[in-house]
């Protein structure tokens, strides 16, 4: 009988270590294909990032907003943020099964020129065969200070382009930064002075 209790344990035991190793294999896995996503974004490549989303791949608030609907506006959010140099940082990362949450810092021209505090956010990453599914964004402490700070810089910018009847628009794709790019050049070469 204890025989038979021992070895019912051991079962039990190698099984829940089993269990264990391939639910961080494929934690860490998921973890990986973060990493990938974010080296990808920081180098603009748009094939391979397309290659780690899935077809209907969003990005939304928390609060249910949404910050990219579809492919297709990440592909052109990837070449705005080349105009602009857009980087993301990536700050911690922890997963569970099929979940991966990061803390990302984001920072682009916009910071640099209007002398703007970069942003960061809590990131929940959500799977489907092994390709990211969504991104859930939440602020973190402080968010709304910051928020206020970078709008206060960015009303400054607003003001200046209107006393220069500078044009631009903030519309995420490459031909707009690359021109919000000049705009902000233009502002930051004449703010420095």
């Amino acid at each position: 009988m204890i025989n038979t209790l021992v070895k019912s344990f051991s079962l039990f035991v190698f099984a829940m270590i089993i269990a264990s190793s391939s639910a961080k294999s494929g934690s860490s896995k998921n973890e990986a294909l973060v990493k990938s996503y974010i080296n990808a974004r920081n180098n603009y490549d748009s094939e391979t990032v397309n290659t780690l989303v899935k077809e209907n791949y969003s990005e939304t608030f928390i609060d249910g907003s949404t910050e990219i609907e579809n492919k297709g506006q990440l592909a052109g959010r990837i070449l705005w943020g080349k105009a602009l140099v857009s980087k993301i940082k990536l700050l911690e990362i922890e997963s569970d099964d099929n979940k991966v949450v990061t803390i990302e810092e984001y920072t682009n021209y916009l910071d640099i020129a209007l002398k703007r505090k970069s942003r960061k956010f809590k990131i929940s990453y959500t799977f489907s065969d092994d390709k990211i599914q969504n991104q859930k964004i939440d602020t973190l402490p402080g968010y709304y200070q910051v928020l206020k700070f970078n709008a206060d810089r960015y009303e400054e910018f607003q003001k200046y382009c209107e006393q220069n009847n500078l044009k631009y628009n903030q519309s995420p794709n490459e031909e707009l930064g690359i021109n919000l790019r000049k705009v902000l050049e233009k502002y930051r070469r004449d703010t420095e002075k």
